[in-house]
């Protein structure tokens, strides 16, 4: 469930805010997805070491999230 925030987040900073404040905002969700996730591991069953996995899959919708806010953005300003 943490994963929608980098992801709906990604999507609303890339479109609303300027680049250096979404990627900013970016990188503060999937920093924050990434933690709370690992956090709560062993209360779904498995351990720490899902972090190998878990970090790459925040980091991947971080930046799509982020690309297509900025591609939201970029037909805003051209329509």
């Amino acid at each position: 469930m943490f994963l929608l925030l980098p992801l709906i987040g990604g999507v609303l900073a890339g479109w609303l805010a300027s680049k250096r404040t979404a990627i900013i905002l970016q990188i503060a969700f999937a920093v924050v997805a990434a933690s709370v996730m690992t956090a709560s591991a062993p209360q779904h069953g498995s351990d720490y070491g899902v972090v190998v996995w878990v970090v790459p899959i925040t980091v991947v919708v971080a930046v799509i999230g982020l690309s297509l806010g900025f591609l939201v953005r970029r037909r805003r300003q051209v329509a």
